[in-house]
């Protein structure tokens, strides 16, 4: 009887442990990937994002110059290339210069984030720093 109820146990935990939610791909923190595009003085060569479990992200260069509390969305569309996200102040930030809203693509361990609305223009490029 002892030996049913153990394994019953068991077999419940490995259940629960299975269905856990996995963290977004999105969620650490990532540094800037070499020279970046130039227009945001705070979001440039040095700067990072940092993104909780909770949807918020923190921009900009570490440890002074960072606008937190944006907003995380994951995005539905996708080419197969990464997964997409939005990152977005509803606010622009007034002592930090970082772009209001980003159309972010993580694959692996990088991440490139472009200004909304941008065309065309060269994206800013991530690595994963925490891991």
């Amino acid at each position: 009887m002892r030996r049913t109820l153990a394994v019953t146990a068991l077999a419940a935990g490995l259940l629960l442990v299975g269905c856990s939610e996995e963290p977004e791909p999105i969620t650490g923190e990532w540094a800037a990937d070499g020279p970046q595009p130039p227009g945001f003085s705070d979001f440039a060569d040095g700067s990072m994002i940092r993104v909780d479990k909770n949807g918020k992200a923190v921009l900009g260069t570490s440890p002074t110059r960072l606008c937190g509390d944006a907003k995380v969305t994951a995005k539905d569309e996708g080419d197969g290339g990464g997964d997409a996200y939005r990152i977005a102040f509803s606010a622009a930030c007034i002592t930090v210069n970082v772009p209001v809203s980003l159309e972010v693509v993580v694959d692996g361990d990088t991440l490139e984030a472009t200004p909304t609305g941008s065309q065309g223009g060269e994206p800013f490029r991530f690595r994963r720093a925490d891991g």
